[in-house]
């Protein structure tokens, strides 16, 4: 059953924008916005409108919020999808980007569970190539994981570059004690999962690991339970090598995986090329 109330918001949104985007059908709902398909007013080109929570936005400073966007916005890369457009109407947070046909990474892994090796290197390789690329502009992503990853044809495409980061720099002090976890607690590095630490490319390219490992184990290095019991393991405990879970995966691309999950920034690579190089191309 609708919520009157949130219907009548929402609606109030929809007029607020009306002059842009014309809102047709939701997509997709999570724990910080709900995506919507709509088209451009003026091109009819076909776009995914982000909305964030009403709870979340008022949470935000605003305006830092769309500045650190905007930076994050201007980062272009064949492997990102960039947002084309950020704003506020009606007291909500949006976020504006083409709408590309494909395939998220978690649905294809919820369909087939594990991938070939070549298929799962090649995925990471192309992701960690966009990383490299934001990273260069100062520009972290802070929620790698498989959701946040398109496949289209051949090429893997990062989704939501900056979105996280803004958020986090943007809320209030009050709500990241209240139950919000800004990130994927699965893919969250141990300084990220941490707390109070101003993180840098390195976590990125840990939880790129998480996924990594994900597409070539069946699930990621900690899983199950509620998201404070898998942050805990993911601060206290090693997980599994990779090589005793699938014995098919040849040994430097274990010990790639290995040195990606390292506890500690200054352990693993200190960045995305170094990454590429030490993945090879397996196509």
């Amino acid at each position: 059953m609708s919520n009157p109330q949130f219907t009548a918001y929402f609606n109030t949104f929809e007029a607020a924008v009306s002059d842009r985007y014309v809102v047709e059908s939701e997509i997709g709902r999570g724990n910080r916005a709900t995506v919507y398909r709509g088209r451009n007013a003026k091109t009819g080109a076909p776009i995914a409108i982000k909305v964030l929570r009403a709870d979340l936005a008022s949470a935000l400073d605003s305006s830092r919020f769309l500045q650190q966007m905007r930076k994050a916005a201007d980062v272009r890369h064949p492997g990102i999808v960039p947002f084309l457009d950020v704003g506020e109407a009606a007291g909500r947070l949006f976020c504006v980007r083409r709408l590309i046909e494909g395939e998220t990474l978690r649905s294809l892994l919820a369909r087939e569970r594990t991938l070939p090796v070549s298929d799962a290197i090649a995925i990471a390789r192309q992701v960690a190539e966009a990383l490299g690329h934001a990273h260069a502009h100062d520009v972290l992503h802070k929620d790698v994981n498989p959701g946040n990853i398109l496949l289209t044809g051949s090429r893997a495409l990062l989704l939501d570059l900056g979105l996280s980061r803004a958020i986090s720099r943007s809320i209030d002090e009050t709500m990241t004690g209240s139950g919000l976890t800004i990130g994927t607690p699965e893919y969250m590095s141990p300084e990220h999962a941490s707390g109070g630490v101003e993180i840098d490319a390195r976590a990125d390219l840990y939880s790129l690991g998480c996924v990594l490992y994900e597409m070539l184990a069946g699930r990621p290095p900690f899983e199950g339970g509620p998201p404070d019991a898998v942050l805990m393991r993911t601060l206290k405990e090693k997980p599994a090598p990779i090589n005793t879970l699938r014995d098919s995966i040849p040994a430097d691309v274990a010990k790639a995986v290995d040195r990606l999950l390292e506890k500690l920034p200054a352990d693993r690579y200190p960045d995305a090329a170094h990454l590429v190089e030490a993945l090879g191309n397996r196509e």
